[in-house]
């Protein structure tokens, strides 16, 4: 069921932004607050963050269900990609090298000899430029980022836009558009982690996930992953809710089933002891669905909260990762002066009583 009149926190939308601080480099980051039905959500100019998403439960108690940071140093120094963008190539690139037409294209290794997300900086340790909106029914933020010619190794000037936008039933969108001068490869995911639970959860044990995925890419010993396989008969088949565990296992893409429209997501996530419930819905031929194994107590999130393994989740929706080194599966290309768009959908309710 939806978010119930009784438990919403004001239903009208409405739109903040305040000052929340100064990076190393002196720039200067904004949180921007939405407020819509019942649910609060807050951004980050840096990385496009999403920095908290306050939910009510089954009895009306709004709560924050993805992990964060209280300042903007543990953003700079973070690794785990906590809430950001990432782009302009989400996702694992074996050689940190893609030939593109005649060009090979060199970018940075991260991870060894693989490059990760973009590397070390790229969408997620840029400061964007967010605009809130506001109509009465929706409450939004648009970011925009234009890189310099050749930025972290991607051909030509990027332009980019990233728009999210909060509905009066519970739904955070994720829109995003995209031009290039020069032929260049175009894939960015959002890398928030959820735990359903809220602040005072400290696993996802008790939670349960459901995958409409009949395939998934199983990876190497580099973590890279390899060509699509059947789930069935594996620890990797989700298509029956279960807990997404164990969660030292999972950092895979898996392949939505064809056929899924508006009202079918590729992914649920439950949350039973609050009544928690949060639906995916993507346009994206892949959902990487990351249990958190990286997640370490040297790493203290909103509200003194101790980082561990399975603290949260994430499900990424994205391109094929790795598509370079996979020559039967389609390199994301954005021609020069074509228009790159995507949506995904986080969609929060409660569960059927």
């Amino acid at each position: 069921m939806s978010i119930r009149s009784d438990v919403l926190h004001g239903s009208a939308a409405c739109v903040a932004s305040g000052f929340f601080g100064t990076t190393e480099g002196g720039e200067r980051v904004f949180l921007h607050t939405l407020a819509n039905g019942g649910v609060t959500v807050r951004c980050l100019d840096f990385g496009g963050a999403v920095h908290s998403i306050e939910v009510p439960d089954r009895s009306g108690r709004a709560d924050n269900v993805v992990l964060g940071f209280d300042g903007l140093k543990e953003y700079e120094r973070d690794r785990s990609w906590c809430g950001v963008l990432c782009g302009p190539v989400a996702g694992r690139i074996a050689g940190a090298s893609v030939h593109l037409g005649e060009r090979e294209l060199s970018l940075e290794a991260n991870e060894g000899t693989t490059c990760l997300h973009s590397g070390s900086a790229g969408f997620s340790k840029s400061v964007w430029k967010g605009m809130t909106f506001c109509d009465g029914l929706i409450a939004g933020i648009r970011f925009s980022l234009t890189t310099l010619p050749g930025e972290w190794g991607f051909p030509g000037v990027l332009s980019a836009k990233a728009v999210y936008t909060l509905d009066g039933g519970g739904g955070l969108s994720l829109e995003w558009e995209a031009w290039s001068s020069e032929d260049t490869i175009f894939a960015p995911t959002f890398h928030g982690y959820f735990n359903l639970g809220g602040q005072d959860s400290v696993s996802v044990e008790d939670h349960r996930l459901l995958l409409r995925a009949g395939r998934y890419m199983p990876l190497d010993g580099q973590s890279l992953p390899r060509l699509p396989e059947p789930v069935g008969g594996t620890p990797f088949d989700f298509r029956s809710s279960r807990p997404p565990l164990p969660v030292d296992l999972f950092d895979h893409p898996f392949l939505p089933d064809e056929g899924r429209g508006i009202d079918i997501p590729c992914a649920v996530l439950d949350h039973p002891a609050s009544g928690r419930r949060m639906e995916l819905f993507t346009d994206q031929p892949a959902v990487v669905f990351y249990g958190g194994r990286s997640l370490s107590p040297d790493q203290v999130f909103s509200g003194g909260r101790e980082g561990r393994p399975g603290l949260a989740v994430a499900l990424e929706p994205q391109w094929y990762p790795n598509a370079a080194a996979l020559r039967s599966l389609p390199l994301p290309v954005l021609k020069q002066g074509e228009r790159y768009t995507a949506k995904s959908e986080w969609r929060f309710s409660l569960l059927p009583e």
